[in-house]
């Protein structure tokens, strides 16, 4: 039996993606996934760490395994690595009730802002957030779409099956809008209006206390049950976010990834940072510390430290 689910994987001790067509890459492989396994993305947000989406099919796991191993795969190839990618399982949440699901979604999409990566929900492209009543905020027609099968599959595995319905914007990766089911995800909130109003909205009472018009049982979504991993106070600092003030100021593990990789990996003559002595890794690693101010949490993850800081 099909349901909806909101699903999410992380990767918090290594970084998954170094450059910002990787996220594309991920995207990819979800699309492809997708297809294979019969589930429906409606919504999803892609961060540095991590992956929200939401699904409608029978086996979120299934998805969630295919996606991941053929993005491992990509991701092993490119930087000459080995070995899972990713912290082990992922996280799923069966939805039942149209304002349980409205606010899962929304939680997806607000993402960036709770996690302090941006000011405003709208704050990064790998969202589903920019489709979402694309007409109605006059949101240009994307343009230089790939349709032309023979040229999509330039882009991807060997083997790949995609739908026909299957678009790919011209950096190779498949549009949203033709992958996610954007109308049924609009019809959760109803109007352009109610859409950025729950975008905007603080996490209060009177937003989980919706929830009670559902006839159902199931326990209200809010953000420590969207984000079950976090500590009490991580989800605190994650609700003084919503104020849009908090947002970093620092480096991006993008940034992080694209430093070591084009300045220090030419320096020690290394293609991957996967081919770092520990020698080297520690060198790099107090020169972003001292030099860079870059946080040892972020320097572990993107250097692949082992946690040594």
């Amino acid at each position: 039996m099909k349901n909806f689910y909101h699903v999410c994987f992380t990767s918090h001790q290594e970084a998954p993606f170094r450059q910002e067509e990787d996220m594309g890459i991920l995207f990819n492989c979800m699309a492809l996934a997708a297809y294979s396994t019969d589930t429906l993305i409606i919504v999803d947000s892609t961060m540095s760490t991590h992956q929200h989406a939401g699904v409608f099919g029978e086996s979120p796991g299934s998805w969630v395994r295919s996606a991941r191993c053929a993005y491992t795969r990509f991701f092993n190839r490119k930087y000459s690595r080995s070995g899972p990618l990713g912290d082990p399982g992922f996280f799923q949440l069966q939805l039942d009730g149209f304002r349980h699901i409205e606010i899962a979604f929304s939680y997806i999409l607000r993402n960036p802002l709770h996690h302090g990566q941006a000011t405003t929900p709208f704050g990064t492209v790998h969202s589903s957030i920019h489709d979402l009543f694309a007409k109605d905020f006059c949101r240009p027609e994307p343009s230089g779409l790939i349709t032309d099968r023979s040229v999509i599959r330039t882009f991807l595995p060997r083997r790949a099956e995609f739908p026909d319905s299957y678009t790919m914007g011209p950096s190779g990766v498949f549009t949203r809008g033709s992958v996610e089911q954007i109308r049924q995800a609009e019809a959760y909130f109803v109007t352009p209006r109610n859409f950025l109003f729950d975008m905007n909205r603080l996490s209060r009472e009177e937003w989980l206390k919706i929830q009670d018009e559902d006839p159902v049982t199931a326990k209200r979504i809010s953000l420590d049950i969207m984000e079950p991993m976090h500590t009490p106070e991580e989800v605190s600092r994650m609700l003084c976010n919503e104020s849009g003030r908090n947002a970093r100021n620092g480096y991006s593990d993008l940034t992080v990834c694209s430093l070591i990789d084009e300045e220090y990996l030419r320096r020690f003559h290394k293609s991957s940072v996967y081919r770092l002595s520990e020698n080297q890794k520690d060198a790099i690693a107090r020169e972003l510390l001292l030099g860079h101010h870059v946080s040892k949490a972020q320097i572990n993850r993107c250097l692949y430290f082992y946690n040594k800081l």
